[in-house]
């Protein structure tokens, strides 16, 4: 398998999740998060039920992530009262409760998933897709764009356009930033240039190739936005599949 198909390959991943972790266990709770994000998911956390509102501010996660043995509130509590404000959001609890009767509460306030720890990340992230495609649309808008990972395509509701190896590397990136800015050094580390940082005039060039791409298949502009001093940013909805 060559480098470029090796670095898609880590990049591609079902399309980003906004995924809101409730754990008060400090080293669960960052591997856990480091973990969701190499996944190519939009990942926060926090300690405290306290500072879910801090954390999640206007944007409502896809998935909750719930320890139940929290210091400041009952899980049990807290679980049942997201569900009542966001009905459709996805609830997963891990916890070290793991008698027949703390699940079966644990599903009647609202749980979508109920996991006894230790549980491996990858089991957990397969539970969380599973959640995910339920909560989904099972028929995509007519203006979703697709990157076609495997004939490196983008798809779009205006027809279709071939991609370079690098422009679906790059593609994959902005997609799995999940809303976030890539800088160069970044961007450098998906191409394989490591330390040899492109110039600002590649990096822009190969971007506005990308742009006409996405215009060709029927993307709605600003389709990557340049933000000074941070990076770009994609502006378009891309599925990853």
């Amino acid at each position: 398998m060559s480098l470029h198909e090796n670095k898609l390959g880590a990049v591609m991943a079902a399309f980003a999740l906004k995924i809101l972790i409730v754990e008060d266990n400090d080293d669960l709770r960052e591997g856990l998060m480091a973990f969701f994000q190499s996944q190519g998911n939009y990942v926060r956390g926090v300690a405290l039920a306290a500072e879910l509102l801090d954390e999640s501010g206007d944007v409502t996660p896809d998935i909750y992530v719930i320890d139940l043995n929290l210091p400041d509130a009952n899980g049990l509590d807290l679980v049942s009262q997201l569900r009542k404000v966001h009905p459709n959001v996805g609830i997963v609890i891990t916890t070290a409760r793991s008698q027949i009767g703390d699940k079966i509460i644990g599903y009647e306030s609202g749980a979508d998933i109920y996991f006894t720890k230790p549980v491996d990340p990858t089991e957990l992230m397969a539970g969380i897709r599973s959640v995910a495609k339920r909560l989904k649309p099972t028929h995509a808008d007519a203006q979703t764009l697709y990157l076609r990972s495997d004939r490196q395509v983008l798809e779009g509701p205006a027809g279709s356009a071939d991609l370079s190896p690098n422009e679906s590397i790059l593609l994959a990136g902005l997609i799995r930033a999940a809303g976030q800015p890539l800088a160069r050094w970044q961007l450098a580390e998906l191409l394989g240039t490591g330390e040899m940082l492109p110039s600002a005039a590649t990096i822009e060039m190969r971007m506005a190739r990308l742009r006409k791409k996405l215009a060709v298949v029927g993307a709605d502009p600003p389709y990557i936005r340049a933000i000074y001093g941070r990076g770009y940013i994609l502006n378009s909805t891309v599925l990853l599949d």
